[in-house]
């Protein structure tokens, strides 16, 4: 294993953008939080436990990018099981917090976190570094998918008896864009589709929620919930109140809203989960239409600005960790606004970077982090580039790099199209002019470096 380094030319490749994006969010929150926490500084009130979390969690970005991203392939199996036992673990120890029973003690009872939020991150490198070794020629077939079914199903039921039913719903769509971008075969998508269009009617036609209601997968409160989003507006005082008072809060900002801490609203306790659930609601309130956009224009740049490096990835194990962790943010942000909005169910999950959570915030910048490890990472260099690879200037630039396993000598080869892991057209670092530069004169033979 290599020591810890960050190279120069690691930096050259650095996504500025989404480290820029993800500060601006941070700084939003921030912003939010100090108002919807009453706008007093003290020593452990929410405000100041989200900076501390959040400074912990920059250190480990920052420290992370020492490390080559490939670590986390060995790491990945442990780290899944180790966050599956953790969540069980809640169901005996946990703590129960606004009657949801998701955290665990860590030293004392007022310093918890939720290893679901773990789980998510977790199920992302595992499943990349599964279907990253899985051949892809002819796609996916169905005893391939066994195995990250089961992968991805364990911490989903698990985490839906808890319940936590946002927190399911968002690992199972976060891992979507990974199986379709692995190339899955067409029948096997088609069979998919035409099973879930099955469990849908039965669970909405022939009695399934009726029958998982008995078994205590669903519960009682989230039927409610499905109940007052079909009666929206009909509701305003019931099971409906708080999707509406969400929605007035939202309503009230206007074109530029109603000024910071002039928040009605939430100031005065209509608005629920103001520092959780419904932080962008009490955003909306007091920035108003502006404010939101701006909000919401940053959380774009941030997914497409991550999703641009996927295109330089050195590898597929690398690709399917951006898509993963981006998907991770994004499906996370159209989640809670859209169940701000009332588009969908109240399902309870927070906005990321936005809203208060010690655990959420260092998942989400560690998810940043990743993707700024990969982007920065598009080749490998080699310590003496002209002494490890001593054939490398034999084969005009149209050739690719590929490892030799167990050698660590890179030979020249053809591209072939067919195996873009293997030979992607970007991966040609020594082919870099001033690259010839970097080794000592007495390993550079000049024939080889003739144009």
């Amino acid at each position: 294993m290599k020591r810890p380094s960050l190279h120069f030319r690691h930096l050259e490749n650095f996504n500025w953008i989404v480290l820029f994006a993800t500060l601006a969010l941070l700084a939003i929150g921030f912003i939010n939080l100090f108002s919807t926490s009453g706008g007093e500084l003290s020593f452990w009130n929410s405000f100041s436990r989200q900076l501390i979390f959040t400074c912990f969690a920059l250190l480990l970005l920052g420290a992370s990018l020492f490390f080559d991203y490939s670590l986390l392939k060995y790491v990945s199996w442990p780290l899944y099981f180790i966050s599956i036992i953790l969540v069980i673990l809640v169901k005996y120890y946990g703590i129960n917090v606004n009657g949801a029973t998701r955290w665990l003690p860590l030293f004392t009872q007022e310093i918890r976190f939720q290893p679901s939020e773990v789980m998510k991150i977790a199920v992302v490198v595992a499943l990349a570094a599964y279907l990253s070794s899985k051949p892809t020629k002819n796609g996916l077939g169905v005893t391939d998918l066994i195995f990250p079914a089961i992968l991805v199903g364990i911490p989903f039921y698990v985490i839906l008896k808890q319940p936590d039913m946002g927190t399911a719903l968002h690992i199972g769509l976060t891992v979507v864009p990974v199986f379709v971008l692995r190339k899955v075969r067409t029948w096997v998508l088609v069979t998919t589709v035409a099973v879930f269009m099955a469990a849908f009617s039965w669970l909405f036609f022939f009695g399934g929620l009726n029958f998982l209601l008995k078994h205590e997968v669903v519960h009682g409160y989230q039927l409610d919930r499905y109940e007052s989003f079909l009666k929206s507006g009909k509701d305003t005082t019931g099971k409906g109140w708080q999707i509406t008072q969400a929605k007035n809060a939202i309503g009230s900002g206007q074109v530029n809203g109603r000024g910071y801490m002039e928040g009605s609203q939430q100031k005065h306790g209509f608005l629920p989960a103001a520092e959780t659930d419904f932080a962008f609601a009490a955003l909306a309130e007091e920035w108003g239409f502006v404010g939101a956009v701006v909000t919401l224009g940053l959380f774009f740049i941030l997914v497409w600005s991550s999703l641009s490096a996927v295109a330089r990835s050195r590898d597929s194990f690398g690709t399917l960790l951006i898509v993963g962790m981006a998907s991770l943010i994004f499906f996370q942000m159209i989640i809670n606004v859209a169940m701000v909005t009332g588009l969908i169910p109240v399902v309870g999950i927070p906005l990321p970077f936005i809203s208060y959570g010690g655990t959420s915030a260092v998942i989400n910048i560690m998810s940043v982090a990743v993707v700024l490890n990969v982007s920065m990472r598009p080749y490998k260099f080699a310590e003496v580039p002209i002494a490890e690879n001593p054939l490398l200037w034999e084969s005009p630039p149209q050739n690719r790099l590929v490892e030799e396993p167990g050698s660590g000598v890179r030979r020249l080869l053809p591209h072939d199209p067919k195996e873009p892991d293997l030979h992607p057209p970007h991966r040609l670092p020594h082919f870099k002019p001033w690259l010839k530069h970097l080794a000592p004169k007495s390993w550079v033979n000049h024939q080889l470096l003739e144009p």
